[in-house]
């Protein structure tokens, strides 16, 4: 938000104001050097006009502040240049009433040193963000190394030209015959000057490091220069002696007048703006490697080798405060390997353990087995349905969760126990010896309910444990983890430790994934379908289409075989698209042949996949390409894949906002709950075989199947029989309600062609 047009419009007519000073200056100069005799007053005005804009400057923009801290550091400015002001004026009137240029009379010496003390005051009195005692230290330290440096400089200068305008100073005019010599103002002077350059630094190192706070940054980079313009009047003065009216106190009035304008104008235009703040990264490096010390070092260093091939020698003076530098930066560079070694053990710290539980992570704990021979045993555990819980309770309460557990393990396996966190809610347990209850301990360490947030929530634990000795140990962890992925096929709550067969079954995975992305990329699949039909007459209404891998170079790969494979790797998203593609093709051909009467598609789509976020724009991509009417497809899914809810259950409804139908599949094997069927938009059940098989039994085995229709055609779903193989079975489903099934009494899976033939030909299937 910027601040209100007045004080931006006064800024910049003190801007103006500043600069109109400044022409003047430049051409009443030139005009009294062309002119003879030009009076010594001629360019006073200027400068004192210019100071007074200086000190404006100052009040305006104190006015404008909001920040207290930023008003008080302009008030103090502007009491400052006043006092500058008040000192130029008198220098001013003196130089008037005499006729002729003046030494700097008391009263302005004593203007001048108030005027910069007090602007260094306001520096040093600007606030710093909070820092610790070792970046305070190497900020201190940094300070002092300019400091010295700049008073080696400084020195050097003050020796080096004479005091300009003082009579009887060393290189001054020389004293009047009946005037006393004026040693108290050289002092004056020489004080001005280093005060000055002390203001320059600390302007610096406040804008450039710890940062200026309220007042806004570019503020001090305008103000900073102010500290050249002592030294300034120093160097010009030998060109100015012999032009009475150039008066160097009245030259570097004009620009300060410009230097104080700017400035406000910059905190005027800004105020409305947040504090500029300093980086931690230049923080960082401030406190570790900062430029501006040995800029500081390699300046002194070039002076010094100067003055020594000049005079033959170094002073004593000077060669005292190169000991001082060195000492100095000597203590600054061992601080900094200080700090270096701390932050070397802290990036340890965090390379070898992990920041949410505080436990090793997995590259200690790969390094502790790779260090290893003597017998230990590792066990694998993972947090069942972990991906839900944090979906439902989020993050926060997730990484709660996290920490709970961790601190459940620790608390079970004791100090002698290696507890680390491997991946996201993966924990890997290492200990010596030969624990043969290792597996049993870790799950049943979660049969008791954790406490997150005053809540308790009942997490179980799957786990993969493996033993060994001497070479074996460093390939536990792999090892515990092939035998996690077994326990977690055969379900949830258990353990299963590592045997022989549990390598060969990971390597044949492994060759079996790298065929399936070879045979992916050369074609090798194709889509089989199996009939839906009507009963009683046996007509069909849809298909499924079953994915089927027939390779160049060897037999056909059973789906019950790489269909694992590639949910475990994720090829099962680019195999899923592919499917989609193939099979919205077919439907779109027989939708143009046929119009209404063509069949549904049936496309099943993995759990793997329900997790892709791309997944419905795919579904909707190849809807709308193939020009395809969204009925005529319906993705089936299981019920534990969406059965926790979360992205996969969201997955669903925006697949079921596109218009397409959706089928649980193997209703009744899964989690079997009710409330799904509420929460899931399903179009469609699809019995599983198992209770198909139960028919014409006893009334109890026909119950589950008698009840599945019943609430589908409640609910208005379509209710499909699958693994119908008789025509017994067939018929007593008709009997049951059942108005569609699927299996191998109708047709078995075939390719598409067949599927053509069967629509064409009689409308019964035998």
């Amino acid at each position: 938000m910027r601040p209100v047009d007045g004080p931006a419009r006064t800024a910049g007519r003190i801007l103006i104001l500043a600069v109109v000073w400044a022409v003047l200056s430049v051409v009443l100069g030139v005009a009294g050097v062309l002119v003879p005799a030009p009076p010594a007053w001629l360019l006073w005005p200027a400068g004192v006009g210019a100071a007074g804009t200086a000190a404006y400057a100052s009040l305006v923009a104190a006015a404008a502040a909001g920040e207290s801290v930023a008003r008080r550091f302009w008030q103090r400015l502007a009491a400052s240049v006043g006092l500058l002001t008040a000192g130029t004026a008198g220098h001013a009137l003196a130089t008037t009433l005499a006729g002729h240029p003046t030494p700097m009379n008391p009263f302005s010496a004593v203007c001048y040193l108030s005027s910069v003390a007090g602007i260094a005051y306001a520096m040093v009195r600007l606030p710093h963000p909070p820092r610790s005692w070792r970046a305070s230290l190497a900020i201190y330290l940094d300070i002092a190394v300019v400091g010295v440096a700049a008073a080696l400089v400084t020195t050097h200068f003050l020796w080096s030209f004479p005091v300009p305008g003082v009579p009887g100073a060393p290189g001054g005019p020389p004293p009047a015959p009946d005037g006393p010599q004026m040693p108290g103002l050289a002092a004056g002077l020489t004080l001005i000057v280093l005060i000055t350059a002390v203001t320059a630094v600390v302007a610096v190192i406040r804008v450039g490091i710890t940062g200026a706070g309220p007042v806004h940054g570019p503020v001090l980079w305008y103000l900073a220069p102010l500290g050249l313009l002592a030294p300034i009047s120093w160097l010009i003065y030998p060109a100015t002696k012999d032009h009475p009216h150039l008066s160097v106190t009245a030259i570097v009035m004009v620009p300060l007048g410009l230097l104080f304008a700017l400035a406000a104008r910059s905190q005027i235009r800004y105020g409305g703006l947040p504090p500029r703040t300093v980086s931690a990264r230049w923080v960082r490096r401030w406190s570790r490697i900062s430029v501006v010390p040995y800029a500081a070092v390699a300046l002194t260093v070039g002076m010094l080798i100067s003055v020594t091939l000049h005079l033959g020698f170094l002073p004593p003076g000077l060669a005292g405060g190169s000991i001082v530098l060195i000492t100095l930066v000597v203590i600054r560079q061992i601080a900094v390997l200080s700090d270096n070694t701390d932050l070397m053990e802290r990036l340890e710290e965090q390379a070898n353990h992990d920041d949410l539980t505080g436990l090793p992570n997995r590259r200690m704990f790969a390094a502790t087995l790779q260090a290893r021979t003597a017998p230990a045993v590792v066990a694998v555990g993972d947090l069942d349905g972990f991906g839900t819980l944090n979906d439902r309770l989020g993050d926060e309460r997730g990484d709660a969760l996290l920490r709970a557990a961790a601190a459940r393990i620790t608390e079970t396996f004791g100090p002698d126990a290696i507890v680390a966190r491997l991946l996201g809610d993966e924990f890997g347990v290492l200990i010596d010896g030969d624990q043969e209850q290792l597996g049993e301990r870790l799950v049943r360490a979660f049969r008791l309910p954790l406490q997150v947030d005053g809540h308790d929530l009942l997490v179980t634990a799957t786990v993969g444990v493996a033993a060994g000795r001497d070479a074996v140990v460093p390939d536990l962890l792999r090892r515990a983890e092939l035998a996690l992925k077994a326990a977690k096929r055969a379900g949830a709550n258990r353990y299963t430790e590592h045997t022989a067969a549990m390598d060969s079954t990971a390597q044949h995975d492994a060759d079996l994934a790298a065929a399936l992305r070879r045979g992916l990329d050369m074609g090798e699949f194709r889509l089989a379908y199996q009939p839906i039909v009507e009963l009683p007459g046996g007509r069909i209404t849809g298909v499924e289409a079953l994915v089927r891998w027939h390779p160049a170079d060897g037999a056909p790969v059973s789906p019950a075989e790489f269909i694992p494979v590639a949910e475990q790797t994720g090829l099962i998203l680019d195999l899923g698209l592919w499917v989609i593609e193939t099979a919205c093709a077919d439907a779109s051909r027989w939708q143009l042949r046929h119009g209404k009467d063509a069949p549904r598609v049936n496309i099943n789509v993995s759990a793997r996949q329900l997790l892709d976020p791309d997944l419905p724009d795919q579904v909707a991509s190849a809807i709308a390409r193939y020009r395809l009417d969204p009925d005529k497809i319906t993705l089936e899914i299981t019920e534990t894949a969406v059965f926790g809810g979360g992205a996969a259950l969201s997955t669903v409804h925006d697949l079921r906002a596109l218009g397409v139908g959706v089928a649980l599949d193997d209703f009744g094997t899964g989690q079997s709950s009710l409330t799904l069927l509420r929460t899931c938009p399903v179009t469609t059940l699809k019995v599983d075989k198992s209770f198909i098989d139960e028919l014409n039994g006893t009334a109890e085995q026909e119950a589950i199947a008698t009840s599945l229709s019943t609430i589908a055609t409640t609910l208005g779903l379509r209710a499909v029989a699958e693994g119908v193989e008789t025509e017994a079975q067939a018929a007593r489903l008709e009997a049951l309600g059942y108005r569609y099934a699927q299996g191998y009494f109708f047709a078995k899976p075939g390719p598409a062609a067949l599927i053509d033939a069967a629509l064409e030909a009689a409308p019964v299937i035998d």
